[in-house]
């Protein structure tokens, strides 16, 4: 797995948008077209089997997709996602279209085109997937292209976990990177719309690990909130209790469970943590979400092989 940066601010500032420009033509088969002497421009790439993540943010720019940059491209759908600022573009034989953030741009990368970017600061994210890979999963698939869409659930879903994945990709070992790129292409194909078959695996594998993830995320951010509990979670993502608790059961653990241990991660680090040398360990435990102290200390016994008071003793 590759993970790429381009920053206009890491070059010479003589020849930077020179300089800048080249390496966008050669990596993003791209030509840009500053609309200001100050141009700025920052791009993270993470490159993984069959799926292509970027992150960019850039001042006002005029981007360009020649017929020979386009011959370069191979295949792809490339999705252009505004998260702040917006842009326009027009691609041959489709009509100028306007996408700011809420919206999804369908990109053949193939295909020449010309986008501008007026605001004064624009962040997109894009994701490249071979349309190989996606008819492969969904012969009969036949996306809508050079159009936009609206966010529905299907692409926020995707939108959310590309942007994981982008993040956490270049500490991934290189079996995750395969599964999770089959994740996205199957969250690709549920948002685009397949046949029966595909969508069915694709809501088994990719929806589903997407889907737990984004919950799990949302855990971690509420464990020391009195009113988590499953079904305050299913609420919060439009799903029933019964199906949270088959999420978990699916990965062999229950909701109670993956609480309870991350809970108890948490109580562990702040024993261990000098700042915390105040606090009791009943207080700690509270804060965490445990409200029976007795199994609290039978549950950290059972997991840590030590009592909380033995763990604080050790210290860090």
């Amino acid at each position: 797995m590759s993970h790429l940066v381009l920053r206009t601010a890491d070059l010479d500032s003589r020849r930077r948008v020179a300089e800048f420009e080249t390496m966008a033509a050669n990596i993003c088969k791209l030509a840009i077209e500053p609309l200001d002497g100050a141009y700025t421009s920052s791009t993270s790439i993470a490159v993984l089997p069959d799926v292509v993540i970027a992150d960019t943010q850039h001042s006002p720019c005029k981007t360009r997709r020649t017929a020979v940059l386009a011959a370069e491209t191979g295949d792809n759908i490339l999705l252009h996602v505004p998260l702040s600022g917006g842009f326009s573009i027009r691609q041959e034989r489709g009509a100028e279209v306007e996408c700011a953030p809420g919206q999804i741009y369908l990109d053949p990368s193939e295909v020449p085109g010309v986008a501008h970017f007026v605001p004064e600061s624009s962040r997109v994210l894009y994701v490249s997937v071979p349309r190989a890979a996606l008819l492969a999963a969904s012969p009969g698939m036949n996306p809508a292209l050079r159009q936009v869409s609206d966010a529905t659930p299907q692409w926020r879903l995707l939108i959310a976990y590309a942007r994981a994945l982008h993040t956490e990709a270049a500490t991934l070992p290189p079996d995750q990177l395969q599964l999770c790129a089959a994740h996205l292409q199957d969250l690709l194909i549920l948002a685009l719309g397949a046949d029966r078959e595909a969508e069915m695996v694709a809501q088994g594998r990719g929806a589903r690990a997407a889907r737990l993830k984004a919950i799990r995320s949302d855990i971690e951010s509420n464990l020391c909130n009195p009113d988590l509990s499953s079904s305050w979670i299913a609420a919060r993502h439009g799903i029933s209790d019964r199906y949270l608790r088959s999420l978990f059961a699916q990965e062999g653990a229950s909701f109670s469970d993956h609480v309870a241990a991350r809970r108890l991660m948490r109580v562990h680090r702040q024993l261990t943590d000098p700042r915390h040398a105040g606090q009791s360990i009943s207080q700690i435990a509270l804060n965490a979400g445990f409200g029976d102290i007795s199994w609290f200390n039978a549950r950290f016994r059972a997991t840590f092989g030590a009592t909380p008071s033995e763990v604080r003793a050790l210290g860090p």
